[in-house]
């Protein structure tokens, strides 16, 4: 697809949105016109997260590109950091488009979710350590498919076997996995807290369970509960915290059980799961070979979060594109050219 036919159905789709439910979600005080409207912004602010099939590489090359070769497309391009600021201003709606793109294709064939955690590096080990970066909220931790420390933040995100995002959620590194799919699923239920599981009263070697000292953000960012079970890794385990959320916020969290369990798992149920999880693993690497996750390149939490809100928007409108263009949803690195 050529990037006009691409900016003409993002467009049309976002201002259709825009109209019906979005201008609701932006409070506007009196001022002068607005040089660009906020579905430009968004629009563009979208196709800007795209790494494979267009000739820009990041946020910078893309306002340089427009205001070179987009004026027909957008005649009155913004400078770069008044466009910073519409979009940072505009995250709310980039969240909720998410949402709607995500149930768009979202139907009752979707047994499941899957939610697990992916490492977002601020910076290397190396660099943490010689100098203070910017985004001083960030932290030490530990995890990630290849293992290993890292500095920054982690992201916790619920996936459809489509591959449509429904939810995530920021911490730093430093969080445990459990803590951000309590935060996730009390959220989802409507009544968010950072409540741990009772301590079982015969066990008094149970080690206390603190909540995190970090911030866990944005909730908005979380989305609507759902009967649907979740598929988490190891990562998740423990019976008390799934015995707590399943009596708390009816949220079933199937993970694989400790290898020495009474109820552990034979090796056919374990391919089970690891089969059905594998959805998310592709949508995290897609997230950082197409839209480029990795480098955030955000010097502030409102940017940190903007960016991530509108690479969950890209790739949702890339599942939904593709849909519409009966394509394999998943093909994202071919739908530009």
């Amino acid at each position: 697809m050529d990037l006009d036919t691409f900016f003409t159905l993002l467009y049309v789709f976002i201002d259709n949105w825009y109209k019906a439910e979005g201008a609701r979600l932006m409070q506007r005080h009196a001022g002068p016109a607005l040089q660009m409207s906020d579905s430009e912004v968004l629009t563009i602010a979208i196709a800007g997260q795209w790494r494979e099939g267009v000739p820009w590489r990041s946020e910078r090359s893309l306002v340089r590109y427009l205001e070179v070769h987009g004026r027909r497309w957008f005649p009155r391009m913004l400078k770069r950091s008044a466009f910073n600021y519409r979009v940072r201003h505009l995250w709310a709606a980039l969240v909720r488009l998410q949402q709607v793109l995500a149930e768009a294709l979202t139907d009752e064939k979707d047994l499941y979710e899957v939610v697990d955690c992916v490492p977002l590096p601020a910076c290397s080990r190396a660099q943490a350590y010689r100098s203070h970066h910017w985004l001083d909220w960030s932290r030490m931790g530990h995890g990630g498919t290849h293992g290993g420390w890292f500095f920054g933040d982690q992201l916790l995100m619920s996936v459809t076997p489509k591959g449509l995002i429904t939810g995530w959620l920021l911490g730093d590194a430093q969080t445990d996995d459990r803590w951000l799919l309590q935060a996730f699923l009390s959220q989802r239920a409507g009544k968010p807290e950072l409540l741990p599981p009772a301590r079982r009263p015969r066990n008094g070697q149970a080690r206390e369970l603190h909540p995190p000292v970090g911030q866990l953000l944005p909730l908005t960012a979380v989305g609507v509960g759902n009967p649907r079970p979740y598929l988490a890794d190891r990562g998740f385990n423990g019976a008390r915290w799934q015995q707590h959320w399943r009596s708390r916020y009816v949220a079933e969290v199937i993970t694989i059980p400790p290898d020495n369990a009474p109820d552990a798992w034979l090796k056919p149920s374990k391919r089970w799961l690891k089969h059905h999880r594998q959805k998310i693993d592709t949508i995290f690497a897609f997230l950082t070979d197409v839209f480029g996750l990795a480098r955030l390149q955000a010097h502030s939490r409102w940017g940190q979060i903007t960016r991530l809100a509108a690479k969950c928007a890209a790739l949702n409108f890339a599942i939904w594109l593709n849909h519409q263009l009966a394509r394999p949803l998943l093909a994202f690195a071919t739908l530009l050219c």
